[in-house]
């Protein structure tokens, strides 16, 4: 069997490992990997020579990027891609990267600025086409597998090997607890878990699922609906460990990686600049996020005024994120979107804002300012948490975020605006509107005739249980810090890593049994 993995930084790690697990199984012969990240595949390579011995095909998205920008875009070529891909176009496959479609420091604060030209940005895409078509014919997979889509090369691939009618697992969060499931495609709602919600919904799932979902909706309601990965609120983001008497040695360091970054022969928009990622980690962003809290404090709605305000909640985005670049292209701009809102809601009712942890220290005051010239929208402190927020909410509104789900766990009606993994759950419970002009009239209908229905969100529950696999992702095999856990028990790390490892493989395997058997199904009944 021949397989493709798509890395984009250190899921590379993750990603190989998994590889060496499926080794045998799956009888694995030829291997392909894609990679974005030049500065962690240097690190890699120091620990896992193997990587670059000759037994993979290997396509390096810097490498991709560096020709680009010598060549000169063919717009018939584009063309003729975009007829066997569709999608309807590839205009997607930039947006869906924040590396070429939005500013060079967008990973510090919401920087707008294209860094690439149009022209640069044709470039990207054709030699992106042309060495992804490439790959795919070195390698031949019988398999793709991958992790969300951050990069212009993963959405590439999902096309090509939607194109070839390759099965595509694409991994992904499903906001419980530790679960993570394989999506078929790189959107949301996954297919998989919407034909095993419809068997628990009809009575035609027999194991004990549905138990394990009670459980779970039980716990949430008595304490809170975090997820493995997720941050918490905060109203200042963590500047790191700090030390004066290892300053000199660190100072020297880190000019050296900025050289080497300025000055270096190998350019990667990924690889951040070292001075410049300190600056705004441990100096700029802290110091913008105790101003603006600062400025706005005195407005900010308290969690003592809550039971007796009337208010829809919303929870900002991070910007960049999936969500929204992906699942929810047509609501990137959050300020209209919450514009829109504050001017659909029933006369009477606020609309409470609150930023992401994530997010914080990334905008500058003036974007708050322009949320609060509307005259129905109030500030929550960053540090209150959603648990609040929601609880005491008539109404929760979303574009594709987390806080939607928790919306519909704790009984409130949720409106929300991109795709979401439950956006298949019944309009009496939570419904999606993609014409902003019926906004107002389908808050106004839902509102009105709000049903929950516990016996939906059980088997919602029950399908992302049964269609998925519960491993420590973030925490562990991504090695992420500061990030909530579920199910971390005090066992050594690579003791974790290891079994963790181990899980996913057996959850790939019996995946691509899975895919196989809906594949044949559907070229039966065609």
């Amino acid at each position: 069997m021949n397989v493709l993995f798509l890395t984009q930084g250190s899921s590379l790690s993750m990603f190989y490992e998994l590889m060496k697990a499926l080794r045998g199984p799956l009888q694995l012969e030829r291997v392909g990997f894609y990679v974005a990240s030049y500065a962690f595949f240097q690190q890699f390579c120091q620990l896992e020579p193997d990587i670059e011995s000759g037994k993979y095909t290997i396509l390096k998205e810097w490498e991709v990027t560096a020709k680009a920008r010598k060549g000169k875009a063919d717009l018939d070529v584009i063309r003729q891609y975009e007829q066997r891909l569709g999608d309807p176009h590839l205009w997607g496959v930039l947006v869906a990267d924040r590396r070429v479609h939005m500013g060079e420091k967008c990973s510090f604060f919401q920087d707008y600025r294209p860094r690439f030209k149009h022209v640069e940005m044709l470039n990207i895409l054709q030699e992106g086409l042309v060495c992804m078509e490439r790959l795919f014919d070195e390698v031949q997979p019988d398999a793709v597998i991958s992790f969300i889509c951050v990069t212009f090369g993963e959405y590439l691939a999902y096309l090509f090997a939607k194109c070839r009618g390759i099965p595509f697992l694409n991994l992904r969060p499903t906001r419980i607890q530790n679960y993570m499931t394989f999506g078929s495609d790189i959107f949301e709602p996954s297919t998989r878990v919407l034909q095993a919600y419809q068997w628990y919904l009809n009575g035609q799932a027999k194991d004990d699922w549905l138990k394990e979902a009670k459980a779970y909706v039980d716990a949430v309601r008595t304490k809170d609906a975090k997820y493995e990965g997720v941050i918490a609120p905060t109203r200042v983001p963590s500047a790191g460990e700090f030390s004066m008497y290892r300053l000199p040695s660190r100072l020297m360091k880190l000019l050296r990686k900025t050289y080497e970054h300025r000055f270096g022969a190998v350019r990667d928009n990924h690889d951040l600049d070292p001075l410049t990622f300190t600056f705004y980690k441990r100096f700029w962003n802290p110091l913008r996020a105790r101003w603006n809290h600062r400025r706005l404090l005195a407005g900010y709605v308290t969690e003592a005024e809550l039971p007796s305000l009337n208010y829809t909640f919303f929870a900002l985005h991070t910007e960049p994120e999936v969500s929204l670049q992906v699942y929810s292209k047509p609501f990137q701009n959050q300020v209209d979107v919450i514009r829109n809102l504050s001017q659909s809601v029933p006369v009477g009712m606020k609309v409470v804002v609150k930023e992401h942890p994530v997010a914080v220290g990334k905008r500058p005051l003036s974007y708050y300012r322009k949320i609060l010239e509307l005259p129905n929208v109030l500030l929550a402190d960053p540090a209150l948490s959603t648990k609040s927020l929601v609880e005491h909410a008539r109404l929760v509104a979303t574009i594709a975020g987390a806080t939607g789900w928790e919306g519909i766990l704790r009984q409130r009606p949720v409106v929300f605006l991109g795709h979401t993994p439950w956006e298949f759950l019944p309009n009496s419970l939570a419904r999606r509107v993609t014409d902003l002009e019926q906004l107002g009239d389908e808050i106004d209908d839902l509102i009105k005739n709000y049903a929950y229905q516990e016996r939906v969100v059980l088997a919602f529950v029950a399908a992302i249980m049964s269609q998925s696999v519960p491993i420590n992702f973030y925490s562990a095999l991504l090695g992420r810090q500061g990030v909530y856990t579920v199910a971390w028990d005090g066992t050594d790390a690579d003791q974790v890593i290891a079994r963790d490892i181990e899980t996913l493989a057996q959850y790939t395997i019996a995946s691509l049994k899975d895919y196989g058997r809906a594949y044949r199904k559907a070229s039966s009944s065609s």
